[in-house]
């Protein structure tokens, strides 16, 4: 059982998206190294002592850089950080600049489920 959990830990937080995919979403968002960093931890599921102890920085420094990155990705709590996250690099795998590869690359014949979207019945009326 623990082996199975252990697997499926590596899946979960800051390394389900690789340090490219993390450097696209950086640039496109302005964030800084430090901002990223916060960011990552957040994924990870720290609290603010965690992230503090990760980077070696004080938890009130955590704080003002969570305040700071909600101000500016307009985002008020955690969830919705890493939703906005998860938005900017799906925006980015759909992008006609194609910085990101599409992210069911392995399925991608055309029944794509973001790529190509199938079309929706006229709606009645």
């Amino acid at each position: 059982m623990q082996r199975g959990r252990a697997s499926r830990s590596k899946l979960r937080g800051a390394s389900l998206l690789t340090d490219h995919a993390w450097l696209e979403i950086s640039r496109a968002l302005g964030l800084t190294k430090r901002e990223l960093q916060i960011v990552q931890g957040v994924f990870d599921n720290l609290p603010k002592a965690g992230i503090a102890k990760r980077l070696k920085i004080s938890g009130h420094t955590v704080h003002t850089h969570l305040n700071r990155l909600f101000k500016k990705l307009t985002v008020t709590t955690r969830t919705e950080l890493v939703l906005r996250i998860v938005e900017q690099m799906i925006g980015l795998t759909l992008s006609e600049t194609g910085v990101l590869p599409p992210i069911c690359r392995r399925h991608h014949t055309g029944d794509c489920c973001l790529h190509n979207p199938p079309e929706l019945p006229p709606a009645k009326p």
